[in-house]
């Protein structure tokens, strides 16, 4: 048995030759215009093309021959699928630059076409459908992946706070992992004994290709890992720094980037913001029948690095000056970027729960997504959720279909003041959620985790018990905005203000018009389905505006209220949805 419970020799439910999706074969023409970008190398059995933990390799086409696909599980490879002829070998890592975590070996000598990165971007502009092929392909081999539990091991107890900061960190940036809990996973003691590890010694991280991280930062782990570790040269001056990768952050960081402006994103945790998430979003435009929250973040990520922004994660934004005609953004860790324009995508921080014993129990019982908590509650395990929006709303379905009891509790006499009229319908006919209105949770308490929280009817004061194994708190955010103090004008709730400017100039305080505010920290939100219109709105700087001139030659941009068809922005009446995360119970 190796580290995943499983037989190390034990052959995956379905290999990719078994799925024309998972493993397509390409066409004549398309074979033919891979050839004008790449070279033909002969192969002999028992080459290893590339190897766990490689921090880069060439897309490879197989062109005779046959390729098998393993990793390794405690020193024991597993032998996860096999290559044959006319078929590609690339995953998703090829695009995302993280490290590698399959190793491929030629099983029968041959030949393969080998196309370096950098071609295959140029290759896409001149056949989409190949592009298509490749980048869908490239999605499902990693959903496959995952479900074959391939990818890092992050090791330790479910009561560590740093195992639960190193799990949340992978799971917002879709790094590809699995989790062994010390005290309920046999399959721990086996890979720490391998490593010569106790169990006091955890959390560890064992990385593909053996290398082993102490209970590592976050930043430790993003860089093991080969991801969010943008080169920014010294001296370098971008035209755009994004300091945000939520949807507007990454849509304004596609649209610069897109159009050959040089652009930095900047975010503190992880790519996706609060959308990347939510359990599934129906009312975002361009997907029909709904979108997860985490594909959602991954497809963006990924169109990101394509257009090659400069990615930076996590790195925390401190202080935002006037530098050289244009911007200087501190980091935290001490290190700076120089840019001509900064669009602040921040967003908002969940608000905490006043109940008491919360803080016992928060990472372990009490969850600001349902994301944070798939390995921790398991099916048929009753879960409460605080809050009416449509947040709470999404994750109530998404919990009761995957057999919890729910209990929605809100202070409200009922959801349609804060939940779109289609998520409330189907929280009515669910039979698997109740709604408590006119309520509170007050306490919380349990021995080893959550076992019951108390709540209180606020007409009359009456508390029941509520038998729970999670608690999910889903009422609202606050702004990340306090690194922009005495530089940006901020409202008496810390949000940034947007809008035209008094007649006499300049608020004080309030920042230049290159400095722009895009999503959920701007005063002058914009909700739901006009948000889906505007994100990223702001990031549309055409060359033609002057950006990739000389400070003193070029022309000011037009201010973040006139983006759109030169109207400020303002308050609207629609209803919110999922994006809105200010809408609380």
């Amino acid at each position: 048995m190796d580290e995943t419970g499983a037989e190390p020799s034990a052959k995956p439910t379905q290999t990719p030759p078994e799925d024309p999706l998972l493993a397509p074969r390409l066409s004549a023409g398309q074979l033919a215009l891979l050839h004008r970008y790449g070279q033909v190398r002969p192969t002999v059995a028992g080459q290893e093309l590339f190897r766990e933990g490689d921090r880069s390799y060439d897309f490879i086409v197989i062109v005779s021959g046959v390729v098998t696909i393993l990793d390794h599980q405690a020193g024991v490879a597993r032998e996860l699928a096999t290559g044959c002829p006319g078929e590609f070998v690339a995953e998703l890592n090829l695009f995302t630059g993280e490290r590698l975590f399959t190793t491929a070996v030629v099983k029968e000598p041959g030949s393969i076409l080998v196309v370096p990165v950098d071609r295959v971007q140029r290759l896409f502009a001149q056949d989409q459908a190949l592009a298509d092929l490749i980048m869908q392909t490239s999605f499902r081999r990693r959903q496959w992946l995952l479900a074959e539990r391939a990818g890092m091991r992050i090791i330790g107890s479910r009561s560590s706070a740093d195992a639960r900061r190193l799990r949340e960190f992978a799971a917002r940036n879709r790094l590809a992992y699995v989790w062994l809990d010390v005290e309920t996973t046999p399959a721990a003691s086996l890979v720490l004994r391998h490593h010569g590890i106790g169990p006091d010694e955890t959390p560890i991280v064992v990385m593909r290709g053996g290398e082993v991280l102490r209970n590592p930062s976050n930043t430790e782990l993003a860089r093991a890992a080969g991801f969010g570790s943008g080169a920014v040269a010294a001296g370098q001056t971008f035209d755009v720094a994004v300091v945000g990768a939520g949807p507007a952050g990454l849509a304004a960081s596609v649209y610069g980037a897109s159009e050959g402006l040089a652009v930095v994103t900047v975010d503190g945790l992880g790519v996706g913001g609060q959308i990347g998430t939510t359990s599934r979003i129906e009312n975002y435009l361009g997907f029909p029948v709904g979108v997860s929250g985490d594909e959602f973040a991954e497809r963006a990520l990924v169109q990101v690095l394509r257009f090659g922004a400069t990615l930076l994660v996590p790195s925390t934004a401190s202080r935002l000056a006037e530098h050289r005609g244009g911007y200087l953004v501190r980091l935290a860790a001490g290190d700076e970027l120089d840019a001509r324009t900064v669009i602040i995508a921040t967003g908002v921080s969940y608000r905490r729960l006043d109940a008491d014993g919360l803080d016992r129990f928060e990472g372990t019982g009490v969850f600001y997504t349902p994301l944070a908590a798939q390995d921790q509650v398991e099916p048929g395990e009753a879960v409460v959720i605080v809050g009416g929006g449509n947040s709470a709303g999404q994750a109530a379905t998404w919990l009761a279909d995957h057999r919890h009891p729910v209990t929605i509790v809100i202070r409200g006499d009922d959801l349609a003041a804060s939940m779109s009229r289609y998520l409330i319908d189907r929280v009515v006919r669910h039979p698997g959620i109740e709604v408590i209105a006119r309520s509170a949770v007050r306490q919380l308490d349990g021995a080893a985790r959550l076992e019951r929280v108390v709540i209180e009817d606020l007409a009359t004061s009456a508390r029941r018990t509520l038998t729970c194994s999670a608690l999910f708190v889903l009422i609202g955010a606050e702004p990340h905005t306090r690194w922009l103090a005495g530089s940006v004008e901020l409202d008496r709730n810390g949000f940034v203000a947007t809008g035209p400017q008094p007649a006499g100039g300049a608020r004080p305080g309030q920042a230049e018009p290159r400095s722009l505010s895009a999503g959920d920290q701007h005063a002058r939100r914009v909700r739901g389905r006009r948000r889906a219109q505007r994100l990223g709105q702001a990031g549309r700087f055409r060359r033609r505006r002057g950006l990739d001139r000389h400070p003193l030659r070029q022309r000011a941009p037009r201010p973040a209220h006139r983006i759109r068809r030169r109207r400020p922005l303002r308050p609207l009446t629609a209803p919110p949805t999922e994006i809105d995360p200010r809408r609380h119970s």
